[in-house]
């Protein structure tokens, strides 16, 4: 075979070891990519907790106009009684 046809079809030279500008490029790109990681992370748990807080907030808003209500019940009438309904009780 010709020494010309064999360098042609030979595989392409590919160094396994990386040049040292690229590899300091790859550590600085990971450290940005694992610092993103990090305050997704922390910004979905801070959102977590102040989505729970909020949710404990209005439960407790419910809470103190339910017991309102009912401390004032005796005040008013019977809403169905005023508007001419009776109510069905089942035996």
């Amino acid at each position: 075979m010709d020494a010309s046809r064999k360098a042609l079809f030979q595989s392409p030279y590919v160094p396994t070891v990386e040049p040292p500008m690229t590899t300091g490029t790859t550590t600085s790109n990971n450290g940005m990519i694992l610092t993103t990681i990090e305050l997704e992370n922390a910004t979905q748990f801070y959102r977590s907790e102040t989505e729970k807080e909020l949710h404990s907030q209005h439960l407790q808003k419910i809470r103190e106009n339910i017991q309102t209500l009912t401390a004032d019940a005796w005040l008013y009438q019977d809403p169905d009684k005023l508007i001419g309904f009776q109510r069905v009780t089942t035996h």
